[in-house]
C-alpha cells in the first residue's frame, strides 16, 4: 500500500527529529540507517511504494531534517571547541599556578 509506506516514512522521520530534539544522537543515528534501509526498499519495488505527491512531501519532510541535522553538528562543533579552549586555559592556568 502507498500510503502505508508514506505513513510509516513520516513516521520514522518524526522519530529521528525527536531522538535529535532530546539530543540523543545515537538513537538518531540509528533510526536515520534504518530509514534509509526502508526507503531504498521501498523505491525499489515494482510499481513504487509511494505516489509521486509522495515521494515529493517526503523529500521536502527529508530536506527540513537535513537541516535540523546540520545545526545540530554545527551546535557539537561549537561546542567542542569551547571545551577544547576551556582545556587549553584550564591546562595553562594549572601549569602557571605549580610554578
Amino acid at each position: 500500500m502507498a500510503g502505508d509506506a508514506y505513513a510509516d516514512a513520516m513516521a520514522r522521520l518524526r522519530a529521528v527529529q525527536d531522538a535529535l530534539n532530546a539530543a540523543d544522537l545515537g538513537r538518531a543515528s540509528a533510526l536515520l540507517l534504518e530509514h534509509d534501509r526502508q526507503i531504498r526498499a521501498a523505491f525499489a519495488q515494482v510499481p513504487p511504494a509511494f505516489a509521486v505527491s509522495e515521494a515529493e512531501s517526503l523529500q521536502n519532510a527529508q530536506s527540513a531534517l537535513l537541516e535540523q541535522l546540520e545545526a545540530v553538528r554545527d551546535r557539537v562543533e561549537r561546542e567542542s571547541q569551547q571545551a577544547r579552549r576551556g582545556g587549553v586555559a584550564a591546562r595553562a592556568y594549572l601549569g602557571n599556578a605549580g610554578g
